[in-house]
């Protein structure tokens, strides 16, 4: 009975995917317009395709394949060609009553002045409905002047399409709690507990036996990086692509290697942090967030470990031909980064050494944290204070030049001299 149960769930799976692969097809070729249509007309769209396209327009075919009367779909493409194959004719017939003379309407001059406004200015429905309240005292609701610039075709059928598609998507998203955020994440997690914030990231590892720069497979790997902010504990795992659904296992790999559970994750805007990996982080209870477009300082402490990663891992020497030696390469890299060397960031101690200082003394851990903010603030202070001296040059500079052009005197060569060094301009 169960097997007999699961043979039928299988079945009626599979017609149902069916359907919705042969009504994707049928609105692509028949409705390019994306024109909203009902149930009743999309299921005959489906019909005339299967017609036209696979069927050879042989009406007695197509009947019998989608079990319906020769004389019914005869009818129904007899309507579509009438209409010039616009996927509206479709619709099945209004039921409303013929006679509507009791419905309250809007009178024909308010309605040529909403198409006249609408073609002047192209507004929508609500400063349509304002203005013809302020300016023209007459009443109409933004809806009743939505409805006659569908009626006269005035609206875009794809933008609103588009539009309506967002408002269900918003309904469903607050149907439950999603632990997606498109904005960085606070500055108050950064240092608050091991695994509060792991900030993640990927770096190109250029093969040495590529035969272009250019960035594509067979020229790169892909290093994923996962950093914890606190601790500045690090995993990588190399992928040969950077395709959500393996970056997604590359992660599930390198985070098992974490002493600490992780509650939130930071990364860019890249492909490879959606879908999958996004859908994972859901599964997992786990927060994601994402930086601002083009500012790497949204993600600062992986970014920074990628120069590390540069300059004492891969600048000596430690790049091969063959993945998996790349990849055991890096393990051996990740032992070295997190037990043996110091970081300065963390009072000269392990990533490692840290955690366990943290475990046992965390007010200790916090105040090594706390000075390295200070001094990161100082360093910030001085190098401010000197680009705005700079910036206060390279006016004065360009106001001298300003000055000697429009006095016309005799040194404007000895002034655009000057301004080589002015970033202000492009003259130079």
């Amino acid at each position: 009975m169960l097997s007999q149960t699961l043979r039928h769930d299988l079945i009626n799976s599979k017609e149902t995917k069916l359907i919705k692969f042969m009504q994707s097809r049928a609105e692509r070729v028949l409705n390019p317009f994306k024109y909203h249509l009902s149930a009743d007309a999309k299921k005959r769209l489906r019909w005339l395709y299967i017609l036209y396209y696979e069927k050879g327009n042989n009406i007695s075919l197509a009947a019998n394949n989608i079990a319906v009367s020769r004389q019914w779909l005869s009818g129904i493409k007899k309507v579509f060609e009438y209409n010039n194959r616009d996927p509206r004719s479709l619709e099945p017939k209004s039921r409303a009553p013929n006679n509507t003379s009791n419905r309250g309407r809007i009178a024909k001059d308010t309605e040529a002045l909403i198409i006249k406004i609408r073609e002047d200015y192209a507004w929508g429905k609500d400063k349509l409905a304002f203005h013809l309240s302020a300016q023209y005292g007459v009443k109409v609701n933004a809806n009743t002047v939505n409805k006659y610039l569908h009626k006269h075709k005035l609206i875009c059928p794809k933008l609103s399409l588009k539009n309506t598609k967002a408002v269900l998507a918003k309904k469903e998203r607050e149907k439950e709690t999603h632990l997606v955020s498109k904005y960085r994440p606070p500055e108050a997690i950064k240092d608050y507990r091991p695994g509060a914030l792991v900030e993640k990231d990927m770096k190109y590892v250029a093969r040495p036996n590529r035969s272009s720069d250019r960035k594509t497979r067979a020229s790169y790997w892909y290093q994923q990086t996962m950093l914890d902010s606190l601790t500045r504990q690090k995993t990588f795992e190399l992928t040969e692509d950077f395709e959500s659904k393996t970056v997604t296992k590359a992660y599930e790999v390198a985070v098992e290697r974490f002493p600490f559970n992780i509650a939130c994750i930071n990364n860019d805007n890249g492909s490879e942090n959606n879908k999958d990996f996004s859908a994972h982080l859901k599964d997992t209870s786990i927060v994601q967030f994402y930086s601002r477009p083009g500012t790497p300082t949204d993600n600062p402490r992986v970014e920074r470990s990628h120069l590390t990663d540069e300059k004492e891992f891969y600048a000596r020497s430690n790049i091969y031909n063959d993945f998996n030696k790349q990849r055991e390469a890096l393990k051996r890299w990740e032992y070295t980064y997190n037990n043996i060397r110091p970081h300065q960031a963390l009072g000269y101690l392990t990533p490692v050494a840290f955690y366990e200082l943290w475990k046992e003394n965390p007010e200790a851990a916090y105040k090594i944290t706390e000075k390295w903010q200070k001094y990161l603030q100082k360093q910030r202070v001085r190098l401010a204070r000197s680009r705005k001296i700079k910036k206060k040059e390279q006016i004065e500079t360009l106001m001298n030049f300003i000055d000697v052009t429009l006095d016309q005197k005799s040194d404007i060569s000895e002034a655009k001299l000057q301004l080589i060094n002015c970033q202000l301009c492009s003259v130079a």
